[in-house]
């Protein structure tokens, strides 16, 4: 008799143990958007109880008994440490009136109400997505009305964002190459319908060798041959330095990941062993480019920053020259904005960093910018705009 409690029991827990299994994952699933969690947890709950079944009929060795609850443990504790992660991750600006913010100059009586207004939507847009920092600018009037920074650039050394932090901006960067390639389709020296695949590029810009196998763009490619001069030489003289964009440019080979973590240049294994596990905790950290560049974060779990956050991956996108190798700030995209009718949203690693948008029939741009991945600033850059369109 004891004998066949002991068996319900343990087929009873094993049963528990699944269910709580199907929870998790159903619960990871829906808050970090995890792939695979759910089904884990399901598939988890049918072995179990296919194993109690056997159990209960005496039909499983002690061993396998014990195996099918080690491995259920097991897989419980790394689902419990998910949630546990999720659950309390610590938001970095919990009270929006505190964000911490910096200005190069305050704005005139003119704006001072929309900029109190747009200051509220983006401290509570920062510390509502638990966003390290953002950069906002603001062209009203055809001017510079309003730049400012909010949070933290590097969340580690609490290094702030000021209107001059310069952001990566993805994807975002063909608004800027799509400007240079009119201007040389404007001089006739481009044509759209050039066969892009037999162009040559004799590129000796030390910030354009590359670091990875992607190939060079194909449009920046063109633009290099039509200009007949460097990708960026070309883009720098007749489109940064026109409008005053002195803060724009493009990523270096070099300086994006000194230490080279993660490329083929990097340390032995076991050096790296060393620094991580030993160096790293007593304070000795790796170099991950200049500090006028704000550092990247990437949720930790998913696509949502609201469960944390986390440095990302030191990744070099010089090779992809005008698709997604430039940096900037707002004020300068402002400045470009004014001159152009560029607008749109950049992507990086998965998720939008930045938007530029433009109210026409009001005369007024803003430019948006985050350091970390799957930010809303299409929704903020709406939001400021709005203000600055009553």
């Amino acid at each position: 008799m004891t004998s066949t409690v002991t068996k319900l029991l343990k087929a009873l827990a094993l049963f528990v143990l699944g269910v709580g299994m199907v929870a998790a994952g159903i619960y990871i699933r829906r808050t970090d958007d995890l792939p695979g969690a759910t089904l884990v947890g399901v598939v988890a709950l049918l072995a179990s109880i296919v194993l109690g079944v056997k159990i209960a009929r005496n039909r499983l060795s002690a061993r396998t008994v014990r195996a099918a609850f080690a491995v259920g443990v097991l897989v419980a504790l790394v689902e419990g440490f998910m949630v546990y992660r999720i659950a309390l991750a610590a938001p970095l600006q919990p009270e929006p009136q505190n964000v911490p913010s910096a200005v190069q100059s305050a704005p005139s009586s003119e704006w001072m109400q929309a900029v109190e207004h747009a200051r509220q939507v983006v401290r509570a847009a920062l510390s509502d997505q638990n966003l390290p920092g953002l950069s906002v600018a603001v062209g009203a009037g055809g001017t510079l009305a309003w730049a400012e920074g909010f949070g933290w650039a590097d969340i580690k050394h609490r290094r702030p964002v000021t209107p001059d932090m310069r952001f990566r901006m993805g994807t975002g960067s063909t608004l800027l190459t799509a400007v240079g390639a009119r201007m040389l389709m404007e001089q006739g020296k481009l044509k759209l319908d050039s066969p892009i695949q037999t162009v040559s590029v004799d590129d000796q810009d030390p910030r354009f060798r590359q670091r990875c196998e992607q190939p060079v763009d194909a449009l920046s490619a063109a633009i290099a041959h039509a200009a007949g001069q460097p990708f960026l030489t070309f883009m720098e003289q007749q489109v940064f330095q026109p409008l005053g964009m002195r803060n724009t440019a493009a990523e270096s080979s070099t300086e994006e990941n000194p230490e080279h973590v993660g490329e083929p240049e990097e340390d032995a294994p076991i050096l790296n062993i060393i620094h991580d596990g030993l160096l790293a905790p007593l304070g000795s950290e790796r170099r991950y480019g200049p500090e006028t560049i704000a550092t990247v974060y990437i949720p930790r779990f998913g696509t949502d920053p609201r469960r944390g956050v986390e440095r990302m991956r030191p990744r070099n996108y010089s090779c992809f020259a005008g698709s997604m190798a430039f940096y900037s700030t707002p004020s300068d995209l402002v400045r470009f904005g004014l001159a152009n009718d560029g607008v749109g949203d950049g992507e990086l690693a998965g998720g939008w960093v930045m938007s530029l948008l433009m109210l026409p029939d009001r005369g007024v741009v803003v430019a948006v910018m985050s350091n970390v991945t799957h930010a809303g600033t299409s929704v903020i850059a709406q939001r400021v705009a709005a203000a600055f369109a009553r």
